[in-house]
């Protein structure tokens, strides 16, 4: 047991040199790569890279009125980087949907415009796919905001007949209706504004800052992962004996990695988690309202890093599939630059650096299951026992290959 402690200390005495010799490589490297995905997410941005998700529309008679609706959303430049409308028959809607031409589906009923017109409010078919990709669940953000405006709208009109019968007004019934309409079209129409109070994303999270802190801070953890090589750094033959006569074997030297990589990328990620606090306090208190928003943002970004019932599990699948890694290329000096270039894959093609809405469905659909798109995703939403479980495997594939190896 005391041969094992000393063992343990010697290890966490090499971690600690490690981090400090290392720490200006891995806040350069952290600042070249996060200063390079915004530059890219904002160009990507700027030109509406992403891939739109087609919608079918289906209109009784000859759509006459959904083809203005159309013609007007298209020009929004909100709506169109998101979805692009086509009429359609039912039966072609019903069958694009089926076979993928189209990521959804909108049926109007034969009575909808007269309904409309008479306040009976016919309800509209949406058909949507079982398995939605991010550009498909942008446009049911969208679209759930938009039938949230119109029943603000509908509600407040509502209210105005009711008022005007009931109590009396000084204003006409149709002025106020005409007022609240037009009101509601401006608020719709005026995208900047629409969308700044309400931030629409389709990342699963409160909003893009969220997104960004939980990834720069996986991209840190990450970066650090690649400094772990000199644990597997190859000793000498008298020293293995060594460790091997006190008891010291694979299986053991392997949870004491563990152990280790745990530590110091908990330390990395207190760290972090203290540079967000400071950060948006500092914002908070700025006279400008643009970064004292910023600052109520990080600091909501903030309480998702603060449970750590959701962090340290990924961290243990983090540092599991590090070792497994490791153990796989042996010794070899060029393993941490092998491990970045993996990393470096798996955060690109899981979304983590640019949202995956701006890559292809055949990329987005097979990135949602790597191992650096689950880690981000369980940061939020807490995966204890997909991260256990994994984490276990990769720890045991490992150890498989290192007692293969000796």
């Amino acid at each position: 047991m005391n041969y094992s402690l000393q063992y343990i200390r010697i290890e966490l005495k090499r971690a600690a040199h490690a981090l400090m010799s290392g720490m200006v490589t891995l806040i350069i490297i952290s600042v070249i790569t996060l200063g390079s995905a915004a530059a890219l997410y904002t160009l990507l941005q700027s030109l509406g890279i992403s891939e739109p998700v087609k919608i079918a529309v289906s209109t009784p008679g000859e759509g006459n009125m959904a083809k203005l609706a159309i013609r007007l959303l298209k020009g929004m430049d909100s709506i169109k980087v998101v979805c692009e409308f086509e009429l359609a028959d039912e039966e072609d809607a019903r069958e694009g949907v089926y076979n993928g031409k189209y990521g959804a589906a909108i049926i109007l009923p034969e009575n909808f415009y007269e309904g409309v017109n008479t306040g009976v409010n016919p309800p509209a078919l949406i058909l949507i796919p079982e398995e939605m990709t991010d550009g498909l669940k942008s446009f049911g953000d969208l679209l759930e905001a938009s039938v949230s405006l119109v029943d603000t709208v509908e509600g407040g009109i509502y209210a105005v007949s009711d008022a005007y019968y009931t109590y009396g007004m000084y204003v006409s019934k149709t002025d106020m209706e005409n007022y609240l309409t037009n009101l509601s079209f401006d608020t719709l129409l005026n995208r900047i504004k629409f969308f700044d109070e309400e931030l629409e994303t389709s990342l699963d999270v409160d909003d893009l800052i969220s997104y960004a802190v939980v990834s720069a801070c996986l991209l840190i953890l990450l970066v650090t992962c690649t400094g772990f090589g000199y644990l597997y750094s190859k000793r000498t033959r008298s020293v293995e004996y060594l460790l091997k006569r006190n008891g010291i074997g694979p299986v053991k030297k392997g949870f004491v990695r563990l152990f280790v990589m745990m530590l110091q990328l908990f330390v990395i990620y207190l760290i972090f988690m203290l540079v967000v606090f400071s950060a948006s306090r500092i914002m908070v208190s700025s006279d400008k309202e643009t970064l004292v928003l910023a600052g109520k943002s990080l600091k909501e970004a903030l309480d998702t890093l603060k449970a750590f019932g959701n962090v340290i599990p990924v961290l243990f699948c983090i540092c599991g599939f590090t070792h497994f890694i490791y153990s796989a290329l042996g010794s070899r000096e060029d393993s941490g630059l092998i491990l970045l270039i993996v990393f470096m894959i798996m955060l690109i093609v899981g979304g983590c650096i640019v949202p995956s809405v701006f890559l292809p469905d055949s990329i987005e659909n097979f990135g949602a299951y790597l191992p650096a798109a689950l880690w981000r995703n369980d940061i939020f939403s807490g995966g204890l026992a997909r991260e256990i479980i994994m984490g276990t495997l990769f720890f045991a594939g490992g150890e498989g290959i290192t007692c293969l190896y000796t």
